[in-house]
C-alpha cells in the first residue's frame, strides 16, 4: 500500500474508535465492585512516551480507546439484567469481543510482523461470528434483555 493510502486508513480507523470513545467516561471498569480479573487489562494505559503525530503514537491512542469503549460496554452489559448469568455473558462478551476486533483492525494498520498480521486477520474473522452468534442469542431470549429495562 501506498504511505498516502496507509495515512488514509489510519486517520479513518482513529477517527472511529475515537468517535466511540468520547461517548464513554474513561476509567470505567467493566465489573463494578470486584477487582480486575487480569492485572493490567482492564485498566491499560499506553505509555504516551512517542512522539505526537507518528505511527507509535497513534496506535498507542487508538488502543487507549478501544479499552476504554471496551471497558464501558462490559459494564453497562447492554441488553441483560445482571442477575441473568447466560444473557450477562453473552452481553459482556460483545463489547470484549468488539475490543479484539478493534485491536486486531489497529494491529493490521501499524503493525509490521507477518505472523502477527495474520493473527490479527483471524482474530478479526473468528470474533466477528462469535459477536454474531451473540448478539442473536440475545434478540432470541428477549425475557433475558427485557429485565434490564
Amino acid at each position: 500500500m501506498t504511505k498516502s493510502l496507509l495515512f488514509l486508513l489510519a486517520l479513518t480507523c482513529g477517527s472511529a474508535v475515537a468517535a466511540r470513545a468520547q461517548h464513554h467516561p474513561a476509567g470505567a471498569h467493566p465489573m463494578p465492585g470486584m477487582a480486575h480479573s487480569s492485572p493490567g487489562m482492564t485498566s491499560m494505559k499506553m505509555d504516551h512516551a512517542a512522539a505526537p503525530g507518528t505511527p507509535v503514537a497513534a496506535f498507542q491512542h487508538g488502543m487507549d480507546s478501544v479499552m476504554v469503549v471496551m471497558d464501558e460496554g462490559m459494564r453497562r452489559m447492554t441488553g441483560a439484567s445482571p442477575d441473568d448469568i447466560d444473557a450477562s455473558f453473552a452481553a459482556m462478551m460483545l463489547p470484549h469481543h468488539q475490543g479484539a476486533v478493534d485491536m486486531a483492525r489497529l494491529q493490521l494498520l501499524y503493525g509490521k510482523d507477518p505472523a502477527l498480521r495474520r493473527l490479527a486477520q483471524s482474530i478479526i474473522a473468528e470474533q466477528q461470528v462469535e459477536i454474531q452468534q451473540m448478539a442473536a442469542w440475545l434478540k432470541q431470549h428477549p425475557v433475558a434483555a427485557q429485565s434490564s429495562k
